[in-house]
Order: structure tokens, then sequence, then C-alpha cells
């Protein structure tokens, strides 16, 4: 018995045929009617979606024998095509410009590059960076006797500030500490519950003999860092400046400066209360008068 099939029908046989399957029919439909058949196909009979026409030179066979097309090549505009089941690939519209529109593109293009060549020009030139030096010269009417400075200051309560001078190689750390609190609670007539202390130096880590020359410099850092401890404080501070060097820079900073508006009590050093305690007893009378107006 002879069948036709459709071209779909017949390209399924064969791809059936590619996996083994050489038979259409059920098992049981052929032994009933004794059907047995064969797909006879022309070298060419349909097209699988390459986009390519039947009888295209492009070609290659199989193990089967038959003819069938090449696969499409990846990348080529022309086998960029969009298929649906076995139906003939319809390939992607291409839009095409219009030679009087690509002139007009290209003559645009050249107009405004005309227009202005000196952007072009200036685009293209290098970046040159020129080092420009800024000197500030130091007012003449600032200066002081003290060049380097090295403190520790102790914030007490809120209301006492101790500023001491040490020595560069200070290892006396924790001893002028507890008698500056020692000091404070004496002083306030309280126990000092809220303290900090911090370290000042001048020209410190930098080691730039510049800084040297610049007394404007040190004023300012100087009033930055109390300013900076007694922002919190509710009330005027009380100063106290233990040591020659701190009180000599107090001596030299501008008469407008806040820090001559505190009042103030000059003691020795705690390095050397430390050293010599006989020396207490004037640092204590000195700092009652000068600080709570010889009221204890």
């Amino acid at each position: 018995m002879f069948r036709e099939l459709t071209s779909k029908q017949a390209f399924q046989t064969h791809c059936l045929t590619q996996i083994g399957v050489v038979s259409w029919l059920s098992v049981s439909e052929s032994s009933q009617a004794g059907i047995t058949g064969t797909v006879f196909m022309p070298p060419q009979p349909w097209v699988v979606g390459t986009g390519l026409p039947a009888g295209s030179d492009i070609a290659t066979k199989n193990d089967s024998g038959i003819t069938l097309p090449d696969a499409p090549i990846l990348g080529s505009p022309k086998m960029d095509v969009e298929t649906a089941g076995f139906d003939v690939a319809i390939p992607k519209p291409v839009a095409k410009m219009l030679p009087e529109e690509k002139e007009q593109s290209v003559s645009g293009l050249r107009e405004q590059l005309n227009a202005g060549p000196e952007i072009i020009v200036e685009d293209l030139q290098p970046i040159e960076e020129l080092a420009v030096d800024i000197i500030v010269e130091p007012d003449p009417s600032i200066v002081s006797q003290i060049t380097r400075l090295d403190i520790r200051a102790y914030s007490l309560s809120n209301k006492l500030l101790i500023l001491s001078d040490v020595p560069q190689v200070f290892s006396q750390e924790e001893e002028v500490e507890r008698l500056a609190l020692k000091m404070g609670q004496a002083l306030l007539k309280q126990s000092i519950d809220e303290w900090q202390s911090s370290a000042f130096s001048w020209p410190g880590g930098l080691k730039n003999p510049y800084f040297i020359k610049r007394a404007d410099w040190l004023f300012g850092a100087l009033e930055s860092y109390v300013d900076r401890l007694v922002k919190d404080f509710p009330e005027t501070p009380l100063l106290v400046l233990a040591g020659d060097q701190v009180a000599q820079l107090m001596d030299d900073l501008p008469a407008e400066s806040l820090l001559k508006q505190y009042p103030t009590a000059r003691i020795v050093s705690l390095s050397e209360l430390h050293r010599i305690p006989e020396l207490r007893k004037d640092a204590w009378e000195v700092m009652q008068s000068c600080l709570f107006n010889s009221n204890s």
C-alpha cells in the first residue's frame, strides 16, 4: 500500500529514521492490516529552516544519501533568520538607507567638523600642570620666644584645665597624672569623676624647620587645642599654667586672645612638683589666690 505523505510528515519520518525508528505505524495496526511501506523522497523535498532556497549550490549529503542544505553560517547577515517549526524561514528585514540620505548624513558630519575646528584642536592639546609656590609671609608683629613646646593637658570635671610643661623624654606620666587629680580635687573641693588628659607638641612629628619661624601658626594651633578641651565647659574655665614655657607662650599671645580672658594661676611644672614636694605649698597658695580671689 502506498500513502502519500505531506512535506512535514516526510521530514518527520526522515528524522525518526535518523534516530533508529523505521516504522511509523503502531505494532497492532501493522500486524492486523499487514501493512509495510517505504518512504520515497525526492532529493530536496523541503526547506529545513536555513533561509536558502531549494536547489541551492551549498549542499551536503548525509549518511542516507539524501541531499540537504548546509547549516546556516553563524554571524552572517544573510543567515539571520527566524524559524517556526518546519516552516520556511523568513529573513529579518534589513533597514536600507537611500543614497541621498547617506549623502546628507555625511555632509552634515563634515559641516559640524568644519564649523568648530578650534574645539577639536583644543581638546587634543596636552594638559600642562604648573607648580605654583604659595608663600604666606608671617606677620612681623606676632613673635614669640618659644619655638618648641611639649605640654600635657588635664581637663577636670569640666571646670579646671591644667597645662603643664613636660620634658621631651617624659617617663612620669602616671605619677604626674595622679598629682593633677589630687590638685584638682583640692581646688574644686569635690571628687573628680570626669576627666581627661592629652598631649600637645610643637612642631611635633612634622620636623619641618620652616614651622619654627611661624609663631602665628603656633598660636593658632595652641588656641585650637585648648578650645577643643574646654568646648563642653558650662562656665568659664579655671586655667592653671604649670611651667615657664607655657606661661611665656601665654604672655606672647595677642591681647585679644580668648585664653587671656580665663582666670589663670601660674606655678612650676607638675613634673617639678612631683620631684620636689616642698614646692607644693607655694603652688597651692598661688592657685588659691589667683583662681578664687583669696577666698578658700
